[in-house]
């Protein structure tokens, strides 16, 4: 295990809290500042034609559903307005010197462009689900204009094949909310709670949106999961342009620092060795320089070079220093469905987040689900099943046709694949996108799961060997780690406990009649609700196993600070006889006998320190025994 790189102490990183965490800045108005909020509002007011009719229907409502006004807020400015000062990835709070206003980046001709850019964004694809079992693309819309023909399209072309119309989206922007939101009549708080993602709010925070009850919540057309994507990154630059690029989303997601370190995420290339002198060189003749004609030594030109680059880019990444770090991304899942009576069909909308393109999945994802093909099966067979079981974010070769790697294709993929259990109960296509969802939920969950208990398990080593894995003196940095995990675990546990008390029991609420007719096996469901307990009581075993590792944390500091005591102790009691007989021979007048002052301080000084070093060894040692 401790082969390769030689063994260093975990780097410490100065880790400091950032102003602009707090939340301070209530220039727009504080949530009991109504009239300041009017006065802010007019800096970003948007009226007909580009206020279109689901927007002035909030605003209308506002004064009666006051979390309706964020949603409006959000449509008419793009982004939340709170972080319009970070719109450029620029954190600093002065940075944002003219109110509401669009930084220019290196690629736009102009602020506004920005703007236009965040409101109008559109990423949708439309999957419709046949009775038949099978998956049909529809089409993908990267804007405002191919969706609302789409959506007009759905209703023009009735088809009785057709169980379920999906239209899944990443990402969220004004024109995306008014098409979707308008033509379908959708409750607003579906795009609501899938736009802000706090874990808290302060007393103050203007985009405080009040819960629902959980009995109004199993009522609704609509429900949501959170779960956390763990993200690697091998330095801490690139950890700080995936922060970045979460500023890039329209919703609001950060991608947070774990503040965890150890000494395997850290690795420094060994020093080339020195090269020989030329004078002790052995000298090589021209037999040696080129191989023979005609042998297999021979290259081409350009497949030596091609070996030479080649040999050149593993060498960098072998010479690469390495600093892993691992960022953390809570992530939302929002589903919404209905009868639609002019398509004669259920339809469905799925609100997905982006994924940051910057590093790479913890331990590079979950795993394959398609099972392996078989030892037996002819080539063809074998390269049709790698072809099929090609997933987004799992695959690792750049071919022509490569596909980005984001929670959108890995749901895109999943979902048109064959599946057996949707064949088998006709009629309730909704689940089948239901089911890949929870699957994703649960690979994301179970690289955590393994992640936390990896960060644990390097701790105890740490407390059992101080001194091969940090500083002694450092020891309380692990209290530091293990405060990050106390604060993030149970926030993991409240949304897999919304995860099986609310997903789960508005299917079982929704579902119809005719959906609940005795079938062959269990509940589709079960089986996602044992995963997701499961994973629930992981949660709490970490919980348990972190209380106990501070309290030994914390014993082990006091053992320190014992030592450290007992060591000044006995440095004072050193000075004790010195300071006794220095005091002692001080009376004395004769200044012509001070010399002999001196050798007798020396002589009594040096005895009583010996007999005092004695008689404290003898009392340690009857200690010991």
């Amino acid at each position: 295990m401790f082969s390769g790189w030689p063994l260093t102490r975990a780097k410490t990183e100065k880790w400091g809290f950032r102003k602009h965490w707090m939340s301070n800045d209530y220039r727009i108005g504080d949530l009991y500042q109504d009239g300041l909020q009017e006065r802010s509002r007019e800096l970003w007011k948007t009226e007909p034609p580009d206020a279109g009719p689901y927007l002035q229907h909030l605003k209308t409502l506002s004064s009666e559903w006051p979390q309706f006004r964020l949603l409006a807020d959000f449509m008419e400015v793009g982004i939340c307005p709170s972080r319009l000062q970070n719109v450029d990835g620029n954190r600093s709070r002065h940075s944002w010197t003219v109110p509401y206003t669009y930084p220019k980046g290196p690629n736009l001709p102009a602020n506004m462009s920005n703007k236009k850019e965040r409101l109008t964004r559109t990423n949708v694809r439309q999957l419709n689900y046949l009775t038949d079992g099978s998956v049909q693309p529809v089409g993908t819309y990267k804007n405002p204009t191919q969706l609302l023909d789409a959506l007009t399209t759905l209703d023009a072309l009735a088809r009785n094949d057709v169980e379920l119309s999906l239209f899944v989206v990443e990402d969220l922007s004004r024109e995306v909310i008014e098409k979707l939101g308008y033509h379908f009549d959708i409750d607003p708080d579906f795009f609501l709670a899938h736009i802000f993602d706090y874990a808290w709010y302060n007393i103050r925070d203007s985009f405080w949106s009040p819960p629902s009850l959980h009995m109004d919540a199993l009522h609704r057309d609509w429900f949501q999961i959170r779960f956390c994507r763990a993200r690697y990154f091998s330095t801490t630059g690139l950890f700080e342009k995936g922060q970045k690029e979460g500023d890039v989303f329209n919703i609001g997601r950060r991608l947070l620092d774990d503040e965890n370190k150890a000494i395997w995420d850290r690795s420094v290339p060994p020093k080339a060795p020195k090269a020989a002198n030329k004078w002790f060189a052995k000298p090589t003749t021209s037999d040696e320089e080129a191989p023979p004609r005609g042998s297999q030594g021979v290259l081409s030109p350009r497949n030596n070079a091609d070996e030479n680059e080649e040999q050149k880019q593993l060498q960098d990444q072998a010479d690469e220093t390495i600093d892993g770090k691992v960022g953390l991304m809570r992530t939302r899942a929002t589903f919404w469905r209905r009868r639609w009576e002019k398509s004669k069909c259920d339809v469905g909308i799925l609100l997905l987040d982006p994924t940051i393109k910057e590093g790479l999945q913890l331990w590079r994802g979950y795993k394959n689900w398609s099972s392996p093909p078989s030892t037996r099966s002819s080539k063809n067979e074998l390269t049709a099943s790698l072809q099929s079981s090609r997933v987004p974010s799992l695959t690792r070769s750049d071919g022509e046709d490569k596909v980005e790697r984001s929670l959108f294709e890995d749901f895109m993929f999943w979902t048109q694949k064959p599946n057996k259990a949707l064949q088998q109960d006709p009629g309730v296509a909704f689940r089948l996108p239901i089911m890949v969802l929870f699957r994703l939920a649960c690979g994301e969950w179970l690289t955590l799961s393994q992640y936390i208990k990896t960060r644990l398990s390097q701790i105890d080593w740490e407390i059992t060997h101080p001194k091969e894995f940090l500083s002694q003196t450092r020891i309380d940095f692990i209290l530091r780690k293990l405060h990050t995990w106390r604060r993030l675990i149970p926030m993991y546990r409240e949304m897999l406990l919304e995860t099986r008390s609310g997903a789960f029991q508005w299917l079982d609420g929704t579902e119809k009649p005719q959906d609940r007719q005795p079938r062959v096996g269990d509940d589709p469901w079960d089986a996602y609700k044992a995963e997701f307990t499961l994973i629930l009581r992981q949660m709490e075993e970490f919980e348990e196993r972190i209380d106990r590792l501070t309290t030994v944390v914390t014993s082990a500091i006091s053992i320190v600070d014992s030592r450290r005591v007992e060591r000044l102790s006995l440095l004072a009691t050193l000075f004790v006889p010195l300071s006794l007989v220095s005091s002692l021979f001080a009376m004395s007048e004769d200044i012509a006998r001070i010399k002999w002052t001196y050798l007798w301080w020396a002589i009594v000084s040096i005895v009583l320190t010996a007999v005092l070093l004695v008689w404290t060894r003898r009392t340690r040692s009857r200690q010991g025994k």
